[in-house]
């Protein structure tokens, strides 16, 4: 009985090793520093409360819902305007679509636009792995990078979860 449950928990850890791995679990944020070209634009509502009350859940839910029905079209996308850290406990959010303009599409009922503008210097964090996986990677890249080149960040970051591509994360840099 012993070996059924030591061969069963085996199996279950090189089964969960294997969906981490494609997931990619196992990979690193590739960070550099950069100044932003263009600005970019986020069609979306603003939230500021606890990261885990429902209603911001909610209101992650209804961007992916608008743009999964066509409502809006671009990617998935978040202004955090305080640190990854600090938002665990207190989030203040720009949730919604990065959008390609401000013209071009109307936009749902309560929702607006913010403008991440042009000509800041960022740190700009990739990674090719699960957007489930991406954020912390993506943070603790940024973090990491900010330490190691004596940056201090500003506390507004960008993130971007495209359905094709990398997901991203540029972070303000003074």
């Amino acid at each position: 009985m012993n070996k059924i449950f030591l061969a069963l928990a085996l199996l279950l850890t090189v089964g969960f090793s294997v969906a981490y791995w494609k997931m990619g679990g196992f990979k690193a944020a590739v960070v550099t520093q950069e100044t932003t070209a263009q600005p970019y634009f986020v069609a979306g509502r603003y939230y500021e409360g606890p990261a885990q009350d429902e209603a911001f859940g909610d209101l992650t839910r209804e961007a992916y819902n608008l743009r999964k029905a066509g409502k809006l079209r671009g990617d998935f996308s978040n202004i955090f305007y305080n640190s990854p850290e600090s938002s665990r406990d207190s989030a203040r959010v720009f949730v919604g679509v990065l959008v390609a303009d401000t013209t071009s599409q109307q936009l749902p009922t309560g929702y607006q636009y913010r403008t991440f503008p042009a000509g800041q210097r960022v740190l700009h964090a990739r990674i090719q792995a699960s957007y489930l996986l991406a954020p912390d990677k993506l943070y603790s890249g940024v973090k990491d990078a900010a330490e190691a080149q004596k940056l201090t960040l500003q506390h507004v970051y960008l993130e971007h979860f495209p359905e094709q591509g990398e997901p991203e994360v540029l972070a303000v840099v003074q």
